[in-house]
Order: structure tokens, then C-alpha cells, then sequence
């Protein structure tokens, strides 16, 4: 009897001892868990405190050291801003410019104030209808240039692209006629082109082709321009007794107006005029030079619009 209960007994003690070593296995595991994360921790901690030594490393401490530590700062930051600057001035010198319009002479096309997009890449492929941005061939402007400081900044943005070349020395206008057009108006309302009268659309409401009669012909590398707003544009048409007679050079036409994109209410675009030109037939001819002598008398100036 007493065997059998000491056998149960040590079949017990046997059980309790096998069922103790389980959990003292377990705890030991998760003692090495616990171990194994603060060491990951005191790793991380080391490695944070590893960079921020290589940063305050970084830092000169001697007057020296931190003058040419700045001055390398601020060569990279004006390394950014010249190669920004650069950017923008390839943009404005052979992609597109933005043009705010001064007057109301391209009314009601453009408003006063409106801003235009002009490409310049192609400007050597001007049509009849385009609107056109120029330099002033004949003093047709009389803008003063800035003098003092202004004019100092005005100087230097035009030398860097950021202002164009003859900043306040530019026209926009409808190109009406191109090389070898016979271009006629007989003052009473009517406009031809090698002979077909046009019907210009974009021409504000109420105004007439042209109150002043003139018969010209274009001369090869010129193009003859006018604005929508007729009785208050300052055109080719009041010009023909300077130099180039009221022609302008093909070579100061900076680009051609493409959009209107200020104000948001006012975008546009301002292709629409080409079509006013579409039974136009080509010129039979085209004169090689301007004509000599002076131009037909013209009535007096109806506008001063630019």
C-alpha cells in the first residue's frame, strides 16, 4: 500500500517537476525578448546619437570655418537662382512672353489691362489676321525711358531676359497686309485685299474698316498693321510719312499673340481673324522697296492709340 503511494507520489513530483520547467523556459525566452529590444533600443539611441555628433560635427565651431561653411551654403543657393534665372530668360527669349495692353486701340479684341501670351519662336511666320507684337519703327510711341535707379533696374532685367529687349518701345496690331498685298480703303467704310473686301468681325462694334482713304502696297520684308478699334488706333495708316512709311519691319516683330489669359473672365484666343482673310488670293507681285517720295496726304489723326 505504502509502495504504491509512494509511487504515485513520485509519479506526482515527477508531473509537478515536468510542468515547472515549462513556464521557467518560457520566462527565460522572454527574458531574451526583453533583452534583445532594449538592446535594439540602445542601438537606435546610438546611431541617433551618432548623427546628431556627425551634425555638430558638421558644424564648424572656429569664426573661419564658419564663414566659408556659410559661404558654400549660399554658392549653392545661388547656384539654384542663376540656373532659375537662366531658365526663365531662355523662355522669354525663344518660347513666350506675357505683354499687359497699354490702350484701348485693339478694342473690344483686347481691353486695356489685358495681359497676352506671345510665342516667339515663330515669329518669321506671321499671316494676314495675326495679332502682332512689335517694336516701334518710326517713334510711333513716346515713351520716356526711366531715368536713376528705375532705369538702372530696368537696364539690368532686360539684360538678364527677364524684362524684353525695348521695354515700353512695343505695338500690338492686326496684321491686315504682308508682302506684295494691295491693300486699299476708300475712307467711306470699305477695306480690300488684292481686290476682295474683307468683313472684319473683330472690329468693335460700331466702328467702320477705315475713315481715312490710302492705297498701298507692301513692300517685300514688311507687313502693314492696324488695330480693331479703327477710329482710335495709331496704326500704319497715320504713319506714312515716316521712314518706313507706315510699313513695319518683319525683323521688329517680337511674336504673335496667341491667347488672352488675364483677366480670367477675358481668356481668349486670338486666331479667330484669319478666316476674315481666307478668299484672299496671293499677290501677283511684290515690290522690293519702300516708295520713294511722300505719301498721299492723310486726314488728321483720329486716335493715338497704341
Amino acid at each position: 500500500m505504502s509502495s504504491g503511494t509512494d509511487q504515485n507520489l513520485q509519479d506526482r513530483t515527477d508531473g509537478e517537476t515536468d510542468e515547472a520547467v515549462i513556464p521557467g523556459k518560457r520566462l527565460r525566452a522572454d527574458n531574451d525578448r526583453q533583452k534583445d529590444r532594449q538592446k535594439d533600443r540602445r542601438d537606435r539611441g546610438g546611431a541617433h546619437k551618432d548623427k546628431a555628433g556627425a551634425a555638430e560635427a558638421a558644424e564648424p565651431t572656429s569664426l573661419g570655418e564658419r564663414v566659408v561653411f556659410r559661404l558654400k551654403q549660399w554658392g549653392i543657393t545661388l547656384s539654384y537662382l542663376v540656373v532659375a534665372v537662366v531658365i526663365i530668360a531662355l523662355i522669354r527669349t525663344f518660347i513666350i512672353q506675357s505683354f499687359t495692353i497699354p490702350s484701348g486701340s485693339m478694342e473690344n479684341t483686347l481691353n486695356e489691362g489685358d495681359r497676352v501670351t506671345v510665342t516667339m519662336y515663330d515669329s518669321d511666320e506671321v499671316n494676314r489676321g495675326d495679332v502682332v507684337v512689335f517694336t516701334d519703327p518710326d517713334h510711333w510711341l513716346t515713351t520716356q525711358e526711366p531715368t536713376g535707379l528705375q532705369g538702372a533696374a530696368q537696364d539690368f532685367l532686360v539684360a538678364i531676359r527677364i524684362f524684353p529687349q525695348d521695354a515700353g518701345h512695343h505695338l500690338i496690331k492686326r496684321v491686315i497686309g504682308m508682302p506684295g498685298d494691295h491693300v486699299v480703303a476708300d475712307g467711306k467704310g470699305s477695306l480690300t485685299v488684292n481686290g476682295v473686301e474683307l468683313d472684319e468681325v473683330y472690329l468693335k462694334p460700331g466702328r467702320s474698316a477705315s475713315d481715312l482713304a490710302f492705297d498701298v502696297t507692301v513692300p517685300e520684308g514688311y507687313i502693314w498693321v492696324m488695330g480693331d478699334n479703327r477710329a482710335n488706333s495709331s496704326d500704319s495708316r497715320y504713319h506714312q510719312n515716316d521712314a518706313h512709311r507706315g510699313f513695319v519691319p518683319l525683323g521688329n516683330v517680337v511674336g504673335v499673340a496667341k491667347n488672352v489669359v488675364w483677366p480670367y473672365s477675358h481668356w481668349s484666343s486670338l486666331s479667330s481673324g484669319h478666316e476674315v482673310f481666307s478668299q484672299v488670293p496671293e499677290p501677283t507681285s511684290t515690290p522690293t522697296a519702300i516708295p520713294s517720295g511722300p505719301a498721299a496726304p492723310a486726314s488728321t489723326l483720329a486716335g493715338s492709340g497704341s
